[in-house]
């Protein structure tokens, strides 16, 4: 659970990367801004895509359609090197398929129902690359005879003598006789070439045995080899979809993955992303991308405090009494250990947040502490500071070894039980917090928190229940809003419209100062599609509290839903950065606005910038993806101008 999350699940900071990450079509294409407004309040509309599924046509188009793409050769002499040339690139087999490629449904063993009878129009496997000609005429097998001369045909006869080879080709593929079928492609080629011709030959490539060839091949070679058969298909048709789609998976086996993202991506622009299996393959390089640059920029990446906003509410998510502060002020200790701790938490009272961490950390350091309690609030902080950075492995050391110091406090088991939700591990969340309940049954805090992870896990009514009693067991002084908050999102979430409504209304006048409760309500409002109301509303938020970027963050996604403002919802955004410069997710929304505007150049530095204020390795991968999905429109629009406008608007 993210820190923001803990404060209130209401906020969008916690649904835009899950949103962009399931959904990367919407950054890939410039025009679906309105769709992705509220679904990145709410992520209410996401869904994953459908995993690929192995198409089952072929490439069988007639030789007069395929000929228009052909090159044609006026003098003999061109014909003749041309034909000598294309003959040194013929293969008669391919190398073995590595054992990843193997494990493609395409390239599996055949079953008797499993025998294509056309070259396969899936995304095949691998690729392959060979210099020797065949150890056979195959074409003698076939009944096919090859002019020795090829350039004394007319351009008619060659193109009438092409398509038969191409026939007996996508034959010998249905009879999965590989080697045999390239021969034939390789012939239809030299006859007059098509980008069918070559995207057929690719195909046929990577299912070839290594044990055909003269000269064993590499994996390696044999994807090289389908890149290379498909690139010469797409000089002849740029649009040619089968050919992108093999020379993708090929740049994939060869581990170019924003060779591979690129191809992927101008196949679903130009199939209108109409099709989930073509859809699925730019959701799988992302990730692989994705996983490979988190890993290095984790590696070096420098650990700092997140935005002020960030840590506000999370702090001011715990209200107890005592306090932790409490209890150190009370301390008679005199110990170095002791005196820098009490400093640190007279710091954190003024929010001076990166001084008191290292207050904190200098009193672990000095080690003098008489007091287990004490130390276990020393190392409390310090964890609860390594959580707000994203050192996740740090403050769950710290976290536990206060547990061992002192298994009694209420904070650090909350706190602990929260990290194994952001892990998954929601068994031991529940196992921390009904420990926690066993020892104290009225803590404010443990109902609270305990609602957030019964509310991030959609059982709203008991999030209800468990905001009711946080609520009924506050003490004078302990109030928070959040709680308030809380409890009537999560009566809408439930349908509960006029419940919701009404708990909004109690809570703007028990907290008549509080700007996050018009902020929040606005979400609803906007959700709602009250967007008059709501605009009012996040305008209130701001006039009484201009430091909170949220409120303008929400104001840019409405501007978008509402009015498709993409200035207005920009200047927002802007406004955002300007209150607070290390709001990672204002980043990633004007990122967003300036893909929605073709901006694409300035929107890979503003991710950039997104990456150095997250806080955790899932918030790079998310922001990662989000970058590199922009930078493959960014190909697209290059490569194939003005190609995004024949996209369905959404």
């Amino acid at each position: 659970m993210s820190a923001a999350t803990a404060a209130t699940a209401a906020t969008p900071v916690s649904a835009v990367s899950d949103f962009v990450t399931k959904n990367w079509k919407l950054i890939a294409v410039a025009v679906l801004a309105t769709g992705a407004a509220s679904a990145a309040v709410y992520a209410l509309t996401s869904k994953p895509s459908a995993k690929p599924a192995a198409d089952a046509g072929a490439d069988s188009t007639s030789a007069s359609g395929a000929a228009s793409g052909a090159a044609t050769q006026s003098a003999a002499a061109k014909r003749k090197k041309k034909a000598a040339a294309a003959a040194a690139a013929t293969t008669a087999a391919a190398a073995g398929i590595s054992a990843a490629a193997s494990a493609e449904p395409a390239a599996k063993k055949a079953q008797p129902n499993d025998v294509p009878r056309e070259p396969a129009d899936s995304v095949v496997s691998a690729a392959s690359d060979a210099t020797a000609p065949p150890k056979e005429d195959k074409s003698a097998k076939s009944g096919f005879i090859m002019p020795e001369d090829v350039s004394a045909l007319s351009q008619e006869e060659r193109t009438k003598l092409a398509q038969e080879a191409k026939t007996l080709g996508n034959k010998f593929y249905g009879d999965r006789k590989f080697a045999e079928a390239v021969d034939m492609y390789t012939k239809a080629i030299i006859l007059s070439p098509t980008a069918i011709y070559y995207s057929n030959r690719a195909a046929a490539h990577s299912y070839l045995p290594s044990a055909v060839l003269t000269r064993p091949m590499t994996a390696q070679e044999n994807h090289e080899q389908v890149v290379a058969d498909c690139t010469e298909a797409l000089k002849i048709d740029s649009k040619y979809v089968k050919a992108l789609s093999r020379r993708g998976l090929g740049y994939e086996k060869l581990s170019m993955l924003t060779e591979a993202l690129n191809d992927y991506t101008v196949v679903c622009v130009l199939e209108g992303f109409r099709k989930e299996a073509s859809m699925a393959a730019p959701d799988r390089v992302l990730k692989l991308i994705s996983a490979r640059q988190t890993q290095e920029i984790m590696q070096t990446k420098v650990a700092r405090m997140p935005s002020p906003t960030f840590i506000n509410a999370y702090m001011d998510s715990f209200r107890a009494t005592p306090s932790q502060a409490t209890i150190v002020a009370q301390c008679e200790g005199t110990g170095e250990s002791i005196k820098l701790i009490k400093e640190a938490f007279e710091h954190q009272s003024q929010r001076k947040w990166q001084e008191a961490f290292e207050l904190c950390d200098k009193a672990l350091e000095a080690d003098d502490f008489d007091n287990d309690a004490i130390e276990a609030i020393a190392r409390n902080l310090r964890g609860t500071f390594y959580f707000l950075m994203g050192r996740i492995d740090m403050s769950v050391e710290d976290l536990q070894r206060s547990l061992e110091l002192d298994p009694t406090n209420i904070n650090t088991l909350i706190k602990r039980g929260t990290l194994f939700m952001e892990r998954g591990e929601i068994e031991k969340t529940v196992e921390l917090f009904e420990k926690a309940e066993s020892l104290d049954p009225t803590n404010v805090d443990l109902f609270y928190h305990r609602g957030q992870v019964r509310f991030l896990t959609n059982d709203f009514q008991a999030a209800i229940d468990d905001y009711t009693q946080s609520i009924k067991n506050e003490k004078p002084g302990d109030a928070s809003v959040y709680v308030h908050i809380q409890t009537a999102v999560a009566k809408y979430k439930l349908n509960d419209l006029n419940g919701a409504e009404k708990k909004f209304k109690e809570t703007k006048r028990l907290f008549p100062n509080s700007a996050e409760v018009y902020n929040y309500h606005g979400e609803i409002l906007m959700d709602k599609q009250a967007f008059t109301e709501a605009l009012k509303s996040f305008d209130k938020s701001i006039e009484m509290d201009d430091s909170s970027p949220l409120p303008y963050i929400n104001k840019s996604i409405l501007y978008l839903q509402w009015k498709q403002d993409l200035p207005s919802a920009e200047a927002e955004c802007r406004k955002a950065l300007m209150v607070d410069p290390l709001c990672d997710i204002a980043y990633t929304q004007l990122a967003q606005l300036l893909c929605h505007q073709n901006r694409i150049e300035e929107a890979l530095k503003v991710y950039d910038d997104a990456i150095q204020v997250t806080r955790t390795e899932a918030e790079v991968m998310n922001v990662i993806s989000c970058r590199e999905a922009a930078r493959a429109q960014w190909h697209v629009l290059k490569a194939y101008p003005g190609i995004l406008d024949s996209v369905p608007r959404a």
